[in-house]
């Protein structure tokens, strides 16, 4: 009877032990879990793509362009961080002129600097899951074209008018609420779509001309067109929406 009690009091406590290593264990998974589930606090991404639609025009349209974006979550639900876009390189080129001559062509060379070229701060609030809310403040660097080396021809013979034109687009501002969707797979990969609507501005616009009057017997045709034919003037600002696709890594 005594060895019977012995028996079964080792086997208690030998039932009593491996459980209590399995509860630790399942504390341990569990509490193992809870951290992967956790967002990382560095969120870093690409975007390929993006598209815009404004609702006001004549309007000076942004080209949109792969993005670069860098947050940091100073809580789990709150990031803060900037989105870079490098914009267009700069660009030349040399296109027909149909006001060179009302008898023949011309050609003309067109140079830009970079443009497109913008700079975003960012806030965003996960409210639900995955999905958050944001406010954004941004600026577009300004940009320059110049069109110049306007040659007419009439048959064999060639002129280059002494003419040129120089429009200097200045920086503008921009402002946007958007709601988003972001995930982490596999505890590093992100994944997201944001949708966002907002107001930008036109900024400003100054156009320089250089020519000779003489050459030209009074005013350039081309002058005369661009003061008081072609008047599109920007309007003083556009609401307009943004939708982007992107991904990245969490750290």
């Amino acid at each position: 009877m005594l060895k019977t009690l012995k028996y079964t009091t080792l086997v208690f406590i030998a039932i009593n032990m491996f459980t209590s290593i399995l509860y630790a264990e399942a504390i341990a998974d569990s509490e193992s879990n809870l951290e992967l589930l956790k967002r990382k606090h560095l969120h870093i991404y690409y975007t390929p793509f993006a598209t815009t639609q404004y609702t006001e025009y004549p309007f000076r349209i942004r080209n949109e362009n792969s993005t670069f974006s860098l947050l940091y979550g100073f809580t789990e639900k709150f990031y803060l961080g900037f989105t870079y876009s490098r914009g267009d390189n700069p660009k030349f080129k040399t296109q027909i002129d149909l006001n060179s001559s009302p008898i023949g062509f011309g050609l003309q060379d067109i140079t830009k600097t970079r443009e497109s070229e913008f700079f975003v701060l960012r806030s965003q609030y996960f409210f639900f899951g995955n999905f958050y809310g944001s406010a954004n403040l941004g600026i577009e660097k300004g940009y320059k074209q110049e069109d110049k080396n306007f040659r007419s021809f009439q048959g064999v013979n060639t002129t280059v008018e002494p003419y040129s034109k120089t429009t200097t687009y200045s920086d503008r501002f921009f402002g946007t609420v958007g709601l988003g969707y972001r995930k982490e797979v596999f505890g590093r990969l992100l994944i997201g779509i944001e949708c966002e609507y907002g107001i930008m501005n036109s900024g400003r616009r100054n156009q320089h001309y250089t020519f000779n009057p003489q050459f030209y017997n009074g005013l350039p045709p081309k002058y005369i067109i661009d003061k008081f034919v072609i008047t599109n003037e920007s309007k003083p600002n556009s609401e307009f929406s943004y939708i982007s696709l992107y991904a990245g890594i969490a750290i």
